[in-house]
């Protein structure tokens, strides 16, 4: 480690805690208090090593052993170690014993876990039996989520008990440690065997102290503990800010009310969106069926006056015939048009009604519902953040400040599409004007004379064309030409076409201004809407300003509390 960081770090970790405290007070309160008590580090001045691993693992054994039998740990092969408890090991380290993680107990864990995150050296004891999957996740959330690799060491206890090949228990720990592997050391000892040299003769217990591994231990602790004591308090207070900076962020971020209306609003969107594309898919195919009517009707003239020509009287007196019934099916077929647009009007604008009572119903409605706004108005100013400012000495507001206008919002929208009030006061709603007015469109239609004008005029051109298409097929029956052939069909087509484009014309006119008014009046509603919701959208995004503020804060603190422990997690020293 350089002189730099000696200096700097202490600093920068005093510096990064006041602005968090600073910024923290801006949470609601029982957010900042929690955030506060877990800022606060437990001052000690030895190193503290925290021992951790499965239960069973030796933990109690090698701490006895670490302090040549001082402490009578209790030991076994169920639970033994309930508590965290504290041994000062020849003054220089402190060694923290905790419950067995994965033990089948979640208050160990959480025990285990609260030790761990104060802890300055880390030992991890793992048996001859190795890693198990759980254990490896166990060894990666101390090196990964707590950081804290450059404070570990991994220890293989009751190393006498099984015997393995070279090199195989080094490749097991790598393979646990992962991208640690070069970084954290690791050891391997026999407790047991120590302690019972200790109670045998000295001349005799020589061999089985250097069988005991236990002098790698203590040189390897003793080395972490030169190496990483003065660095490793530092590491406790900035992991502790990097800590709480996440989780201040998830207070920020996890508001239940603004998940609620944002749901909402969004779920409105959709329904308007979705409804308004349904909507325009099921009127252009009413325009199809309006069309395709028109059409068939057109071809039963063209029908009507080819049957003429081509008959030996050419009694053309049957074109009036024709000209009313085809009257009579345009008329019929603009009426099947209306009446559908105005079916498909009703039918789509009471499923929209029903999709806002289910919105209605929705959980997140009800909350925002539930939310005593107008007691917050009538006792207080509510400030521009989203319920998270607090100014000393006035009460902390229990609604956002988007929360008067989103309920309004709500029981509005409600209302004008026909839901909240029930279906008898359905009547005002923006659907039923919609299909109200559609009514009002019957007066675009065929008229009668047009379609006698259109017939008297095919008759004229059936009469012209009648003189060419004959001598076209009677040339066609004496030399067969493909030629002659190819033009009297096209003659044919060209005469019937020109018969059926007078009448799609109208037919387009038709059905293009009625749907011209229907979409006036769907963009008009839907459009006030919309609007609506983008008004709450960024009453929302207003109210979200300060926090998103608070949010930049509070991650550069988390950045620059992470960039020092990596500086601090170098190998800056060797021993």
């Amino acid at each position: 480690m350089n002189d730099l960081l000696y200096h700097s770090a202490p600093a920068v970790t005093r510096d990064l805690s006041e602005r968090l405290v600073e910024l923290i007070r801006n949470l609601r309160p029982d957010d900042a208090s929690r955030l506060q008590r877990m800022l606060a580090v437990d001052e000690h001045h030895r190193p503290q090593m925290v021992l951790t691993g499965q239960y069973s693992s030796g933990k109690s054994t090698l701490i006895e052993a670490l302090t040549d039998g001082k402490y009578q740990v209790p030991r076994g092969s169920a639970v033994t170690t309930d508590r965290v408890e504290v041994f000062n090991w020849d003054g220089m380290v402190d060694l923290v014993d905790t419950p067995g993680v994965q033990a089948g107990r979640p208050e160990h864990d959480e025990r285990a876990e609260e030790a761990l995150r104060s802890a300055d050296l880390v030992l991890f004891t793992v048996t001859v039996d190795l890693f198990d999957d759980r254990l490896v996740e166990h060894l990666r959330h101390v090196t990964e989520d707590l950081r804290k690799a450059p404070q570990l060491l991994v220890v293989l206890t009751k190393c006498r008990s099984l015997r393995a090949a070279e090199g195989v228990r080094e490749a097991e720990v790598r393979e646990a440690l992962g991208s640690f592997a070069d970084q954290v050391p690791w050891v391997e000892c026999d407790a047991k065997t120590y302690l019972e040299a200790l109670e045998v003769d000295p001349s005799r217990a020589a061999r089985r102290i250097a069988a005991s591994r236990m002098d790698k231990v203590t040189d390897a602790i003793n080395r972490i503990a030169r190496a990483r004591g003065d660095l490793a308090s530092f590491r406790v207070a900035l992991q502790r800010v990097a800590l709480v900076a996440g989780e201040a962020l998830a207070a920020l971020t996890d508001d239940p009310d603004e998940e609620a209306v944002l749901t909402v609003l969004a779920r409105q969107r959709s329904a308007l969106t979705t409804r308004r594309g349904l909507l325009d898919s099921a009127l252009e195919r009413q325009a199809t069926e309006f069309r395709t009517a028109c059409i068939r009707a057109a071809e039963h003239l063209a029908d009507t006056v080819e049957s003429i020509q081509e008959s030996p009287n050419r009694d053309w007196s049957r074109v009036d015939a024709a000209s009313v019934t085809l009257n009579d099916e345009l008329s019929s077929a603009n009426q099947r048009f209306l009446d559908g647009v105005r079916a498909v009007l009703a039918s789509q604008l009471a499923d929209l009604t029903s999709e806002v009572r289910e919105i209605e119903a929705s959980p997140y409605a009800r909350q925002l519902l539930a939310l005593d706004v107008q007691g917050d108005i009538e006792t207080q100013n509510i400030p521009v953040d989203p319920g998270l400012a607090r100014q000393p000495g006035r009460k902390q507001p229990r609604v956002p400040a988007w929360g008067p206008k989103s309920i309004e919002h709500l029981k509005a929208f409600q209302k004008v599409w026909g839901a909240g009030d029930g279906i008898k006061k359905s009547a005002g709603s923006a659907g039923h004007k919609i299909v109200y007015k559609a009514g009002k469109l019957v007066d675009i239609k065929f008229k009668p004379y047009q379609a006698v004008r259109w017939a008297n005029n095919i008759g004229k051109v059936a009469k012209i064309g009648g003189a060419v298409l004959p001598v076209a097929l009677e040339a066609y029956a004496v030399v067969k030409e493909e030629r002659q052939e190819v033009h009297a069909a096209k003659e044919k087509m060209r005469r019937r076409n020109a018969l059926v484009g007078r009448v799609l014309a109208q037919c387009d006119d038709i059905s293009s201004k009625t749907l011209i008014q229907v979409r006036l009046e769907l963009d008009d509603e839907f459009g006030k809407a919309l609007r609506a919701i983008d008004e709450v959208n960024r009453s929302v995004r207003d109210a979200r300003a300060f926090r998103t503020d608070l949010d930049r804060k509070i991650s550069a603190i988390q950045i620059e509390a992470q960039s020092m422990l990596d500086q601090l997690g170098a190998p800056a020293l060797e021993a």
